[in-house]
């Protein structure tokens, strides 16, 4: 879980919005809300710090009671801020994949948290991050697929009378057993008080005209969470946002100088009707915008089922071979920061699988992720204890980016603690065999399991 939301900025009533004050929780260093270590309410172990924002810092927990991770978001000791416990009912008031499951509520020291599942995952900002530094975009029906989760989860967030006011791909994490959560629900507000705002609330890039302006009408916060679910969608499909200006005053002039742009001028093997909706999405009039995210939902369905119905019918037509294709060598992925052992791995790897077998290797976590990019393995043998990103960063940073998905997992570690071992399972490694002298002996073992 990581806090991404911006803060709330001050704004009297007529000043223009290049004249909002900073984000409050900026102005002032804190010092961290809870220690490392510290024992919250008697039940909470706080084991290390996920994220900060201008509004509150999260962090792992461990929970002696019912024995488990899970996450706790305390808040800043600022007045300024709104209580932390609006997040928290909102929360409870939600069921869906899509959405955080909040297990309570809490006060330790004066300071109040919120204690929320643990969220594995990577992302939606970084996933695009390295998606454009690749060069590799989105494919369309997986970015509908992203999407039509995305705008369900947030349905049930509307259907609630609320809205979640900070929509955008820093809050939105890729999981790795393949879910897609909205996080960061602190500036969350009541449909019928969203209109009485004082402050200029969100990220600029993915916020409405009428919500840079702070002139929502009654009952039409919704429609600004379809605008930054707009703008969302096309920096999917495209690989940027509709509009590069970040600051409000240029965000302002650009909105007033030109339309919506085209997506299909960027992307032109979208299909019609999908850029056609992200365009009435990003509309600058709201009562223009689609009404509803169920409306959005829908259209996104029947989008991908006639995309569907074409891969299918492409995919049915006969394909002539005249020679029967020779098997594919065995990709196989060495990660290990230890020269000798890398190949003394690889040489057993060979010994148990033949000589069919394409190695290659790593010899930290981030050149891992490098080579994972290049072309998909189909075996990783991962150190668990590497420089730089460990074996648990990586297999989180695969699974939340789907990279290689049919990637089969060997940890191999001199000392991985049981909690390592019982995240990796949880994030999909297949097997896990100890350095020590029975190596060989249980490698071999683990490669037979997995591949006969």
């Amino acid at each position: 879980m990581r806090p991404e939301g911006t803060a709330p900025t001050q704004r009297a009533a007529g000043l223009a919005p290049s004249e909002s004050s900073g984000s409050l929780g900026d102005e002032t260093e804190h010092e961290p809300v809870f220690r490392l270590g510290e024992l919250v309410s008697g039940t909470f172990e706080v084991r290390t710090l996920l994220g900060e924002g201008g509004m509150a810092q999260v962090y792992e927990a461990h929970d002696h009671v019912l024995d488990r991770r899970v996450a706790l978001k305390a808040s800043w000791p600022d007045p300024r801020l709104p209580p932390l416990r609006n997040e928290a009912r909102a929360l409870a008031a939600f069921r869906h994949p899509s959405l955080v499951t909040v297990h309570g509520v809490g006060e330790h020291r004066g300071v109040e948290y919120i204690v929320m599942e643990r969220i594995y995952g990577v992302p939606l900002s970084e996933h695009l991050r390295n998606r454009r530094a690749a060069g590799v975009p989105f494919p369309v029906d997986e970015a509908l697929g992203l999407l039509i989760e995305l705008v369900e989860g947030l349905a049930v967030v509307h259907r609630a009378g609320v809205a979640h006011r900070d929509v955008k791909p820093g809050n939105v994490m890729l999981t790795p057993d393949r879910r897609i959560v909205l996080m960061d629900f602190g500036l969350v507000l009541p449909e019928y008080s969203v209109a009485d705002q004082r402050l200029i609330a969100g990220s600029p890039p993915y916020m409405a005209p009428e919500a840079l302006a702070n002139a929502v009408a009654p009952g039409q916060g919704q429609l600004v969470d379809l605008y930054a679910l707009g703008v969302v969608a096309f920096e999917v499909l495209a690989g940027k946002r509709p509009y590069a200006e970040t600051e409000l005053r240029a965000l302002f002039q650009v909105l007033g100088a030109s339309s919506v742009p085209d997506l299909r001028e960027v992307r032109p093997d979208v299909p019609e009707a999908l850029a056609h909706l992200v365009s009435e999405m990003l509309a600058r009039d709201p009562h223009e915008r689609p009404p509803s995210a169920e409306a959005i939902a829908w259209r996104l369905g029947g989008v991908a089922a006639r995309l569907g119905a074409e891969v299918a019918t492409r995919e049915s037509l006969p394909v002539a071979r005249s020679v029967p294709p020779e098997p594919e060598a065995l990709e196989v992925l060495v990660v290990e920061d230890d020269d000798d052992l890398a190949r003394i791995l690889g040489f057993y790897v060979k010994k148990a699988l033949g000589e069919a077998v394409a190695l290659r290797r790593a010899a930290d976590g981030v050149e891992a992720l490098e080579r994972v990019r290049e072309r998909a393995p189909q075996l990783l043998l991962l150190d668990i204890h590497m420089p730089r990103m460990n074996g648990i960063e990586v297999v989180m940073q695969m699974r939340g980016e789907r990279l290689a998905p049919g990637c089969k997992v060997i940890g191999v570690s001199a000392g991985a603690q049981e909690h390592d071992l019982q995240l990796l399972h949880q994030l999909g490694m297949h097997h896990f065999v100890p350095k020590d002298e029975r190596l060989r002996e249980r490698l071999q073992v683990a490669l037979r399991a997995l591949f006969g």
